[in-house]
């Protein structure tokens, strides 16, 4: 962290290494390696990434800032010149982070460095304020541009298929706009980035979804299944992570854990025989050994933590008690067949299974494992199984306290969707497509089983061809349905009233009785495939007719 009187600068080099040449990197980074092993005066350090090198500079004066800026870039580019490489003050940008810092005085080869509102720094623009609106209007500039040229040829009816406007926005927008999030994220929560993120984002959302503009920003990204870039740049940067209640469960994990972890018992080699019957696979035999351990099961974390790891964080203490105890023989078995899985795969790179193998490396004897079968009545299986039990139950701190990166990720992308899903319920907006479809859940099914269409988004938005639409939008004089010359004519009316289309309605309201399922409700419709692809069918048959119907 800089404090008040830090500063950056970032130098430019004039020459470089030639592009695309197979030795090239290699050639600059042993050059580049004395540069930042070079010692710098106090609060200055280097930061290179490729060709790309930021001096950090910090101090406590503004006085004591300038003397050590001055003299690390003095120093620097004295070993530019040993190495006949030249920097060019012309284009190195300096930055500064608070007031003191922008009145020292730079200079580079007898050049002054004049400081910058912000500076582009791979690919991340940083202000002098770390409000970063400047970074934000850049990545929603790129992506209107992008926008902007998709809606020359993409229209409600026609146009860019839905699924490739999703790609589109997968693969190309959504990268432009959460690079570095872990950087900015932080100020999502502003009102006016949260705006521009979001209007941004249900611009294409309705593209994918082929609505028409004046559908909700939250119908719109729920029906295209667009995750807010609020929290997916939340989800980068961990704020969340690190504001949950949740968090101590990461970092000092419990040892509340109920379910059974682990079976496992070794056998040393013999001195006094006795012969103890053990199960391998399908065939039962004999094996002699003198001394029976039962290892008390450790306690991994509830969060993050497998069964898996459980049988092979025990497999790792039997495995560092032979080895202490420098037994010649030692035979360890598990019933659990992955966990043997894993240790003869040497090419396995789960750090549990590398300790194993480093331990049974240099171990004095030797160390076997095999597999046994569970709950058929093996005395030492059936001891471990009790051990197991009455170590899950145990209040103590935890044996293992580490987990998988994919848990973090499936824990933040769990955590978003229920925010998510909370701000879906929440808002005023789109209370007709919450009525067919009341959670993204729901939304995540209907996308299984059939695409978004332009007459499906008119169905389930309540944004369609429907004179109530129409009045709304000054398009028609009146609401009212033809049938009756009374009733508004809503997206409801004609799918349940209407008499207009007592046919069609007929044909889906059998399938629906066969399947048991409602008629007119989505979130019954979606238990049955035929009858959501009847419900479908029969939407797009109104839609598609409303226009004649209403002489519209």
């Amino acid at each position: 962290m800089l404090d008040h009187s830090g500063s950056r600068v970032s130098k430019t080099m004039s020459k470089g290494c030639i592009q695309g040449s197979t030795c090239g990197p290699h050639l600059w980074n042993i050059i580049l390696d004395e540069l930042l092993e070079i010692e710098l005066p106090p609060g200055c350090q280097l930061q290179a990434f490729a060709d790309d090198v930021l001096l950090v500079a910090s101090a406590k004066t503004a006085s004591d800032l300038q003397v050590n800026i001055n003299s690390a870039l003095h120093t620097i580019t004295g070993w530019g010149k040993g190495v006949k490489l030249s920097f060019s003050p012309a284009k190195t940008q300096a930055l500064a982070f608070s007031a003191k810092a922008k009145q020292i005085l730079i200079t580079m080869d007898s050049h002054t460095i004049h400081f910058q509102k912000s500076i582009k720094f791979l690919g991340v623009i940083l202000d002098d304020k770390l409000n970063f609106r400047e970074h934000i209007n850049h990545i929603v500039y790129k992506a209107t541009k992008i926008f902007n040229r998709l809606s020359f040829f993409c229209r409600h009816t026609w146009g860019a298929h839905p699924e490739n406007i999703r790609i589109i926005y997968l693969q190309v927008i959504q990268p432009i706009i959460t690079y570095a999030a872990g950087v900015w994220g932080h100020v999502a929560d502003k009102k006016c980035v949260r705006k521009k993120l979001l209007s941004m984002q249900r611009a294409f959302a309705l593209k994918a979804i082929r609505g028409f503009r004046t559908v909700s920003t939250s119908a719109a990204l729920a029906l295209a299944l667009f995750t807010p870039w609020i929290l997916r740049s939340k989800r980068r940067t961990g704020s969340k992570l690190r504001a949950s209640p949740a968090r101590p469960h990461y970092f000092r994990l419990t040892s509340h854990w109920s379910l059974q972890l682990l079976h496992i018992f070794s056998f040393i080699q013999p001195t006094d025989i006795h012969t103890t019957h053990t199960r391998s696979g399908p065939k039962t035999r004999s094996r002699n050994f003198s001394q029976e351990l039962t290892l008390t099961p450790p306690t991994p974390s509830p969060m993050g933590a497998n069964l898996r790891m459980a049988e092979l964080l025990a497999i790792l203490k039997a495995c560092e008690w032979a080895s202490s105890n420098q037994h010649t023989r030692t035979v360890i078995y598990s019933d659990s067949s992955a966990a043997i899985l894993a240790i003869q795969n040497r090419s396995n790179t789960h750090p549990l299974v590398a300790k194993i193998h480093s331990t049974v490396h240099h171990t004095s004897g030797s160390i076997e494992f095999a597999w046994v079968k569970a709950h058929v009545g093996i005395v030492g299986n059936e001891a471990a199984d009790t051990a197991a039990k009455r170590a899950a139950k145990l209040h103590k701190a935890p044996d293992y306290t580490q987990f998988p990166i994919t848990f973090i990720k499936h824990y933040t992308r769990s955590l978003h969707a229920s925010v998510w899903q909370s701000r879906y319920e929440s808002e005023p907006q789109g209370q007709h497509t919450k009525q067919h479809l009341p959670t993204i859940k729901h939304i995540i099914k209907l996308h299984s089983l059939a695409h978004n269409t332009f007459t499906l988004t008119q169905t389930l938005t309540g944004h369609a061809y429907t004179k109530q639409y129409l009045h709304r939008v000054k398009v028609t004089e009146d609401a009212v349905c033809p049938c009756d010359g009374t009733t508004v004519q809503s997206m409801g009316h004609v799918l349940e009233d209407c008499p207009r289309f007592i046919a069609p309605r007929s044909d889906h309201q059998i399938i629906c009785s066969h399947a048991g399922v409602s008629p007119f409700n989505m979130a019954s419709l979606l238990e049955d495939k035929e009858a959501t692809i009847s419900f479908i069918k029969f939407s797009e048959y109104i839609i598609n007719h409303l226009k004649a119907f209403n002489n519209t």
